[in-house]
């Protein structure tokens, strides 16, 4: 299989997908830890002004949404660099 910018940027999008799943469910099972993983990947940012983690349906189909988007999209651009940057070969 070639690898191109769309089959990248849709595996990109699928890993995270699989991966948004994990995570929330990770965090509806485990939200005070889950709070604490996230303050240390914030550098320690204090979460506690904002509230609390509040998983509902609307919070998991939204930010799964935007992020899988947003991975398809870096995944696409990932693609065309890689093509951009790979030396072709000399005829």
């Amino acid at each position: 299989m070639k690898l191109t910018n769309i089959n990248l940027a849709n595996a990109i999008a699928v890993t995270t997908a699989v991966l948004w799943v994990v995570c929330s469910a990770f965090v509806a099972a485990f939200p005070v830890f889950s709070a604490s993983v996230t303050k240390w990947w914030l550098h320690g940012m204090q979460l506690s002004a904002g509230g609390s983690f509040h998983l509902d349906v609307a919070n998991f189909i939204g930010g799964g949404t935007t992020l899988i988007f947003s991975a398809w999209v870096a995944g696409y651009i990932l693609g065309w660099s890689l093509a951009l940057f790979t030396p072709q070969p000399q005829v």
